[in-house]
């Protein structure tokens, strides 16, 4: 079954006197993948589990095509709405097979031996690749990557035009998780499915979204596709949820920008004029052998051919990239080239321009 246009309106969540959600708009193309981003209590769990029916909005609507899933006077139940959805705890069932799992969403949900012999879940299976002889286990018996496998497959078994993921991979090592991302961008893409990923990780956020929605207190505060929210970030939060990132007080005028850094030529965007923040990402900032800004190095660590610092400056710290290591306590001077984004003081508290 191929993927549908997922369409969420105003929706609003309130728990006690805090908004979970708080008027919250997404709107996710048929087939794409969209990922969720944002720090624990950010509400992303709430939202997905209202698009699966298994939580109620206090006001907004969803909708799956051209088909109201909920909105005042509608609610489709869970297993009615065509979305299947992988959970952070996994919530397999101990007592059951891996095949069973596999065969609980096919017609008459073959147990045993039929099962293990059923051609879908034997398909399932290897496209998402466990092996012939694990699917007569039980969930215990498995490795972690084995059990994200086994729920992952169970949920593709229905067919669902989306698939919604809850931080499936939060409790995997490094290799693990990268073995497992590859498999749900493939999966997505061979099989055409919508796709809405939770994650508090930038490094998947950046390799599964075809776009990020950065989510902050209940709110959607950046969304665009993984290059524009890294590179051109609208908010603070945006930026920040992506990685480190240096700010610094700024001035705007005639289409330049000035800092402790230097003038820059404003990116598109910045305000024409009057004080403003300026950010850069890390490979803009660089040491230099003379002519900089003065820094104290604060901290280094190895980043591939490179290594990452921080430094302090005039109360601020910035975060930069190196081709040699630098010492901490070392003083540097630094340059910058072009800033990500130069933001007026609404944006700062993480409102999208």
């Amino acid at each position: 079954m191929m993927g549908a246009r997922l369409l969420c309106r105003d929706l609003t969540r309130v728990h006690g006197r805090r908004a979970v959600l708080d008027h919250v708009d997404l709107d996710v193309e048929a087939g794409r993948s969209l990922v969720l981003l944002g720090s624990s209590g950010a509400g992303k769990t709430t939202l997905l589990r209202i698009v699966a029916g298994l939580e109620i909005a206090d006001a907004g609507s969803v909708q799956l095509g051209e088909r109201v899933l909920s909105e005042p006077a509608v609610l489709v139940p869970p297993e009615e709405r065509g979305i299947g959805m992988v959970f952070q705890a996994l919530e397999l069932w101990p007592q059951m097979t891996v095949a069973e799992h596999l065969a609980f969403g096919l017609p008459g949900r073959p147990r045993g031996w039929a099962a293990r012999r059923n051609p879908q879940v034997l398909d399932l299976a290897e496209q998402v690749g466990l092996p012939f002889e694990l699917l007569k286990r039980r969930p215990a018996t498995l490795s972690g990557g084995e059990q994200q496998r086994t729920a992952i497959a169970r949920t593709l078994a229905a067919k669902p035009q989306v698939v919604l993921y809850d931080e499936p991979l939060a409790n995997l090592d490094p290799d693990r998780r990268r073995a497992l991302r590859a498999l749900i961008r493939r999966l997505a893409r061979e099989q055409g499915t919508t796709l809405v990923y939770v994650t508090h990780d930038p490094e998947e956020a950046l390799e599964i979204g075809d776009e990020i929605a950065v989510m902050a207190d209940g709110r959607v505060v950046e969304q665009g596709t993984p290059q524009a929210v890294y590179q051109s970030p609208r908010s603070l939060l945006g930026a920040q949820a992506l990685g480190p990132v240096s700010v610094l007080p700024g001035t705007s005028t005639g289409g330049a920008v000035r800092t402790l850094l230097g003038e820059h030529s404003a990116p598109e965007g910045a305000p024409e004029s009057g004080a403003c923040r300026v950010l850069w990402r890390p490979e803009a900032i660089h040491p230099v052998a003379e002519g900089g800004l003065a820094a104290v190095v604060d901290d280094v660590a190895a980043r591939g051919p490179d290594w990452a610092f921080s430094a302090k400056v005039e109360g601020a710290v910035l975060h930069g990239r190196s081709t040699e290591r630098l010492e901490p306590g070392a003083a540097v001077q630094l340059a910058a080239e072009a800033p990500a984004a130069v933001l007026r003081a609404e944006q700062l508290q993480g409102v999208s321009a």
